[in-house]
């Protein structure tokens, strides 16, 4: 007996060091098997678990006893089962009133099968093989799932909303009290299916004008309800129906047979209708936008980004119009200045002074260039213009008049200023672009 004990905590001690620290994920309703290492005979210490929440440490298996009923110990096993929320945190061993360390970290899993409705509506569904029960366990409960149908217990079902036909349930018309998870049990407690079920809320909106009749259905006819009203861009709610009885006093709201009336509206009636049962549970939310009739009417929120949109696209294509032609009126001008531009500039030329003697030629100006002439200034402020030739008299067609560009030697009387004892070799152009020279002879300039 000694040599067995040795054994087994030998086994222990070197088995559970080698086993190691383990995660786990596990479905709600499925069950927890422990690592061989901590089973009985091999076994023979302490098993805690501590809540992930941060609750205490609690006992679950002391030597080959279970301190939980859900717990199965045999010979080789350990398995902890119907696994609940409550079961997801960290499990660890202790031997011999040591320090306990961890050997599993479990996860819960919703593994449920989910499925929507709205305040209301009916819901039914086959009902597994084999089902024994169905339990609920509404949404953030802290109590354990309640029995809503036993198949060997028929008072059971009674006061339950759920109904059961051949081996189809149903419920008529689901709250918000009806949300939450379904389990079907087997006699075992073996979850065989779980299913989940949200009740939202029938949510509706709706655009009017001033003046107009206006008409909020109730949620359904068998039931009386009661109304709030909460202003567009407030917080406080204003109670216009109780209990299916009228309690404002104002006179454009009356109550229907199948809902509430306002006749005629008006802009105070933009905000929020909601209606609820007698229980309490919200079942309806109606938003209502009153528009008044002088501003033009209500355009989806798209609408005013197109508008904006088409705006800002208009303003620059035309700054990309007005540019475009800005840039063509400056392109033509500046063709239109070329020819001008390109035209060859006028040259002048002058010749020089010379004392009286020979004098020499100097090589005329190309015929193809008319030039204006500018009249020259004696020093007895004597001027002498020089017109454009003409066509000979006498009708005579031979060759046309010579332009004025024709040579300084040519026999035209021009008039001339001539220096006695003076010798200029050069003078300087008068106008930097001359094409025509004169020679210039006078008495006045005879001062040696």
């Amino acid at each position: 007996m000694l040599l067995l004990f040795v054994t087994t905590v030998s086994c222990v001690v070197f088995g559970g060091s080698s086993a190691g620290f383990f995660e786990k994920s596990e479905c709600y309703g499925k069950f927890l098997r422990f690592p061989f290492t901590y089973t009985p005979p091999r076994f023979n210490g302490q098993l805690y678990f501590t809540p992930k929440n941060g609750g205490s440490r609690k006992l679950v298996m002391d030597k080959d006893e279970a301190k939980d009923s859900r717990l199965q110990i045999s010979i080789g096993s350990v398995v902890l089962t119907d696994l609940t929320e409550r079961d997801e945190g960290t499990f660890s061993v202790s031997i011999n009133d040591a320090m306990p360390y961890d050997i599993i970290k479990l996860e819960i899993l919703d593994c449920a099968y989910h499925e929507y409705r709205t305040y209301g509506s009916p819901y039914s569904s086959v009902v597994p093989t084999q089902t024994e029960y169905i339990e609920f366990l509404p949404f953030y409960s802290e109590e354990l799932p309640r029995v809503l149908w036993n198949r060997t217990d028929p008072q059971a079902n009674k006061g339950s909303r759920l109904q059961m036909k051949d081996s189809i349930w149903e419920i008529k018309s689901l709250n918000q009290a009806d949300g939450g998870y379904y389990n079907f049990r087997k006699k075992d407690k073996t979850v065989l299916s779980r299913l989940r079920i949200v009740v939202g809320v029938n949510d509706r909106r709706y655009y009017t004008k001033v003046n107009e009749r206006f008409v909020i259905e109730n949620p359904s006819l068998d039931a009386t309800w009661t109304v709030t009203f909460t202003p567009a861009g407030e917080v406080e709610k204003n109670t216009l129906m109780e209990a299916g009885n009228l309690v404002t006093d104002d006179r454009r709201i009356r109550i229907m047979r199948n809902g509430i009336e306002i006749d005629p509206v008006n802009i105070i009636d933009s905000g929020t209708f909601e209606f609820r049962d007698q229980q309490g549970y919200l079942a309806k939310i109606v938003e209502l936008r009153v528009e008044d009739e002088l501003l033009p009417s209500v355009l989806h929120p798209y609408a005013y980004i197109a508008i904006i949109g088409g705006i800002i696209f208009a303003v620059v294509v035309c700054c990309c119009c007005v540019k475009k032609c800005c840039c063509k009126n400056s392109s033509s001008k500046r063709h239109e200045s070329a020819p001008e531009t390109e035209a060859a500039p006028a040259v002048y030329y002058h010749d020089l002074i010379q004392p009286a003697g020979p004098s020499y030629s100097v090589a005329p100006v190309p015929d193809n260039s008319y030039q204006p002439m500018n009249s020259l200034v004696s020093g007895e402020h004597t001027t002498t213009s020089l017109e454009p030739s003409v066509e000979p008299l006498g009708g005579q067609g031979g060759d046309p008049a010579p332009t004025l560009g024709f040579d300084c030697l040519s026999s035209d009387p021009v008039p001339k200023f001539e220096l006695k004892g003076l010798s200029i070799p050069s003078a300087l152009p008068l106008v930097s672009d001359s094409t025509f020279c004169d020679v210039y002879t006078s008495d006045k300039l005879n001062f040696l």
